[in-house]
């Protein structure tokens, strides 16, 4: 996929911050933290957790990985998007694993630093250069460890190696020779050159905090924002809570209500994803309607979206005469 070429429709994901852009073919160098710069891995189990729920949501949104690191306070990843923007993929992969981790650690609370760091690349200048910089994460740790023999990052798949999430190495590997083998040879030639380098500040040197590459290319990310999205659908909510109370078989003003019980999560999860995704009405309206902060909101947005169910969404759009053609 070639950014550059793409005409795929952009959304901006919004927040207190900068707006995220997303469009099919956008390359993303992520930075996941550890709340309060905590560690998010206790053991090699939990790792391993984590790399399961990389490859879960890489098959389900059919993204790229290019590249990725476990640290033991943070991680960096290197994904193009395909038809899902980055947003549904990241909230998938650190909910589902913060719930694991929380379950299996009889833990509470918010595992990850509240906004992962997404950097928005010009592909044909950044890729291999950050693959290098992600691989080399092990060896910049105040007590290095040698990058050749890390088991957590994606290296290892770069020399042919087995690895638990399928990373797209061809693409990297044919920058440097048409043959696999002189490819994996000429590749880590380049990977021990940069042995020495440290942290690299110029990959944080982004502008307006989100993109990194040039000025033709924020020009070009500027002109694809300019395209319009496709409306939402027109349905109100309180149509929307009469459908969801009606599937669920409890009442509407209970779905709405001040009951933190958790048996309420379910139905009320279901609703905020279809107003959210559906309808496109905002985290903040949505926590005014059910008397919740917006925090609350997304995450029970990121708790359905984690395991949809999509014979429930067939259900209500009967419910409701909406056509399935309707909805993405």
């Amino acid at each position: 996929m070639d950014a550059g070429r793409n005409t795929a429709r952009i959304t901006t994901v919004c927040g207190n911050l900068k707006s995220r852009v997303e469009f099919e073919g956008a390359l993303y160098h992520v930075i996941a933290r550890g709340n309060h710069r905590r560690d998010i891995f206790r053991d090699e189990a939990d790792r391993a957790t984590y790399l399961e729920r990389i490859e879960h949501y890489r098959e389900r949104y059919r993204c790229v990985v290019y590249a990725y690191v476990l640290m033991s306070n943070h991680v960096h990843l290197l994904i193009e998007t395909g038809a899902v923007g980055l947003s549904k993929i990241m909230q998938g992969i650190q909910f589902s694993y913060t719930q694991r981790y929380n379950r299996r650690h009889r833990a509470v609370g918010h595992l990850f630093q509240g906004r992962y760091k997404a950097i928005l690349c010009d592909r044909d200048a950044y890729r291999v250069e950050l693959v290098r910089y992600i691989h080399l994460n092990p060896a910049r740790m105040k007590h290095p460890q040698d990058p050749w023999k890390y088991r957590w990052s994606s290296h290892r798949a770069y020399m042919g190696e087995g690895s638990a999430v399928k990373v797209q190495t061809d693409a990297v590997l044919k920058q440097f020779a048409s043959s696999k083998r002189a490819a994996r040879r000429e590749y880590l030639g380049f990977m021990k050159e940069g042995l020495g380098q440290g942290h690299v500040d110029r990959f944080y040197q982004t502008i307006e905090q989100r993109f990194l590459g040039d000025e033709r290319f924020v020009d070009q990310l500027e002109k694809k924002k300019k395209e319009p999205e496709p409306p939402k659908l027109k349905v109100k909510f309180s149509r929307l809570v009469e459908g969801v109370a009606a599937l669920y078989g409890i009442e509407a003003e209970r779905l709405v209500g001040a009951e933190r019980k958790r048996g309420w999560v379910g139905p009320r999860s279901f609703l905020v994803y279809v107003a959210r995704e559906w309808c496109g009405i905002k985290a903040r309206v949505l926590a005014e309607h059910l008397n919740r902060d917006a925090s609350m909101v997304s995450r029970l947005h990121a708790a359905y979206a984690a395991a949809r169910d999509k014979r429930s969404e067939s259900e209500l759009q009967r419910l409701l005469s909406i056509k399935s053609t309707t909805l993405a």
